[in-house]
């Protein structure tokens, strides 16, 4: 027994040691001459991203990650009493007392492509994988997508109900059954992932692709095609049959999206999963046959978002789904795809909350490298594609978005697998042969967002003043059609449909726009006297909040659930930038940003007084 004992605790210590190696600190790079840096995870050694303590009352926890290859690098800055500014270029002042949404989270997708390529590694990698993403000393995400049946991301076209072309259809569903995606791919390795996160619970999110070929008009899992008519009954119980089976592993989900990219089963030669709808089309299902369908089987409490496809068609699209009564009753929130966030103005997420302020908006689905004219799709190392994701992100805050969410969790160094070979990028690249992963550059951009801004976390005012007194005068930068919003005209703007149609005037979008937009000039015309002063002012300070883009720079600021203040910094210039931070109770913060940086800011609120230049706590 002796013997046993002592070889227990041998094993013990030598399980110890090496779970101590793989999780060395620090970052093991790797350049592949794309501009920056990856972050190599082998057996012998894995960088993990801990969250050091608040500093006590008048300092600010700083961490930083930069394209120079800086990777959550951390330090502490000390409030003063404001001082000459005239050396700084940018000056910013956090106002808690003004707020707006709050976070919902923020994750990943459980693809089949991401499940393969984890299980590739040995075990022990494998579960640095998704420690990276889950664990506290990972990304805490707290959201997960979950594909109904089977996407491009996976290894071959399925459903759960597919049929022989023998066999005309089957519409109580007595063929539904998983899949071995699902045994092998997707369900162990959300409850690995749920193990890691614990206590914190994932919210887990459905979405259906492709539906059965037989419920189709196009009778095809792929392409062009809608569900039928008279199968809208049972592709709701499809539905629900989905959120059974998971729950008879005892994975309960918090939501579903009513369709993912409904628009692409509507698109001519469209190649991969997909069933169309239009928004009519869609609050009819859902009002008539998807949510009553949830009631009956008692899951009510499943949060119903509407669209799952690109801002493009916002606010159209929320506006006609929630103009039928029955359908809205069971519609929680928006969930929005970044694609096309690069060609559309961010106001159509300010008309969409305005219109509908009951709905959160939700970033469900982004990655990079998905251009045809972006021929690696892989990118090592790109500091490029990490600043899209921080960027959009900022953006997408700034504008009542709640939460975002990343599409794949892992791919091989191809981008796949996919079917179709629709290759992209993605935050953590495997290389099976080599028995590692890399850590990509998008990773620690997400982790300045995701472990600084837990669920319940409060966007706060933030104002923003330059120094440069001609920049004062742009909104955005890169378009001299944008310049022209002076301080002046700004203070003309009477209502967000004004700003999205000046956005617009002269563009070759404009008659597209104009069509999906459906611009209502009778909005502004309602506003008057001192309500429409008002909302002069709203409209003004939220454009003042994005003029340091002059500089290449972008921020946002939160109020977390311990009543600490985060700010984020997203440097993409070339140039140094001084800061000035200003928090009404403790003073200024004076801060440097590097170019091509992100910077995430965070202090303790407390009551003090400013006393002999320095932060006093007040007694």
């Amino acid at each position: 027994m002796a013997d046993i004992t002592r070889l227990v605790v041998v094993v013990v210590m030598v399980l110890g040691l090496a779970a101590a190696c793989l999780a060395s600190a620090g970052c093991k790079s790797k350049d592949y001459g794309h501009g920056s840096v990856v972050c190599v995870c082998d057996v012998g050694h894995c960088d993990r991203l801990s969250l050091p303590a608040l500093p006590p009352p008048g300092l600010a926890l700083m961490v930083t990650s930069s394209k120079a290859g800086q990777r959550w690098n951390s330090s502490t800055a000390r409030f003063k009493a404001p001082t000459d500014t005239r050396w700084n270029d940018v000056e910013v002042e956090v106002d808690a007392s003004t707020t707006y949404q709050s976070i919902l989270g923020f994750g990943g997708a459980f693809t089949d492509a991401a499940g393969l390529n984890i299980l590739t590694l040995p075990d022990e990698l494998q579960e640095e994988v998704l420690r990276a993403y889950y664990s506290p000393e990972g990304l805490e995400y707290n959201l997960g997508r979950v594909p109904i049946g089977g996407t491009d991301f996976s290894t071959h076209p399925y459903t759960y109900d597919d049929l022989s072309e023998r066999e005309r259809g089957d519409p109580a569903l007595h063929h539904f059954s998983l899949t071995k995606e699902d045994m092998e791919y997707k369900i162990p390795i959300i409850e690995r992932a749920m193990k890691l996160a614990h206590p914190t619970p994932i919210k887990l999110f459905g979405s259906a692709w492709g539906a059965p070929a037989w419920m189709k008009d196009n009778a095809n899992i792929t392409g062009k095609g809608k569900i039928k008519p008279e199968h809208y009954s049972t592709w709701a119980k499809y539905h629900v049959r989905f959120i059974e089976s998971y729950g008879e592993h005892n994975l309960s989900f918090w939501g579903l999206t009513t369709q993912n990219e409904p628009t692409d089963g509507l698109t001519e030669g469209f190649q991969f999963n997909a069933v169309g709808w239009t928004a009519q089309e869609q609050a009819l299902w859902v009002g008539r046959f998807l949510g009553p369908n949830l009631h009956d089987a008692n899951l009510d409490h499943l949060h119903l978002m509407i669209l799952d496809d690109n801002r493009f068609f916002l606010p159209a699209w929320a506006d006609q789904v929630m103009s039928d009564s029955v359908a809205a009753q069971y519609i929680s929130g928006v969930a929005v795809h970044w694609y096309t966030d690069w060609v559309t103005p961010t106001f159509t997420l300010d008309l969409t909350h305005s219109r509908h302020p009951s709905l959160f908006l939700l970033y469900t689905e982004a990655c990079t490298g998905q251009w045809p004219w972006q021929p690696l799709k892989v990118v090592l190392g790109s500091w490029v594609r990490a600043e899209e994701y921080a960027a959009d992100i900022i953006e997408a805050l700034q504008h009542w978005v709640t939460g975002w969410t990343d599409w794949n969790l892992a791919l091989d160094m191809k981008g796949g697998p996919n079917w179709i070979k629709n290759f992209v990028d993605a935050p953590i690249i495997i290389n099976a042969p080599q028995g590692e992963f890399y850590k990509q550059p998008m990773y620690y951009t997400l982790a300045h967002f995701t472990k600084f801004l837990p669920e319940g976390s409060l966007r706060i005012g933030l104002t923003t003043k330059e120094r440069n007194k001609e920049a004062e005068n742009l909104v955005l930068t890169g378009n001299k059609r944008k310049k022209q919003l002076s301080e002046r005209r700004m203070n003309e703007v009477t209502s967000l449909d004004d700003i999205l149609t000046q956005f617009w005037t002269g563009t070759t979008a404009n008659r597209q726009i104009k069509e999906v937009y459906k611009i209502e000039r009778t909005i502004s015309e309602n506003y008057t006297g001192r309500a429409k002063k008002k909302k002069r002012i709203r409209d003004k300070k939220r454009l003042d909040e994005q003029s340091s883009q002059h500089y290449g720079l972008s921020h946002v600021a939160f109020l977390r659930p311990d009543n600490s203040t985060v700010v984020i910094f997203l440097n993409k210039g070339h140039d140094v930038v001084q800061v000035g931070v200003n928090d009404k109770m403790f003073g200024q913060l004076s801060l440097q940003l590097d170019p091509h940086t992100i910077t995430t800011l965070t202090w303790r609120s407390s009551d003090i007084t400013l006393e002999g230049g320095d932060v006093n706590q007040r007694s």
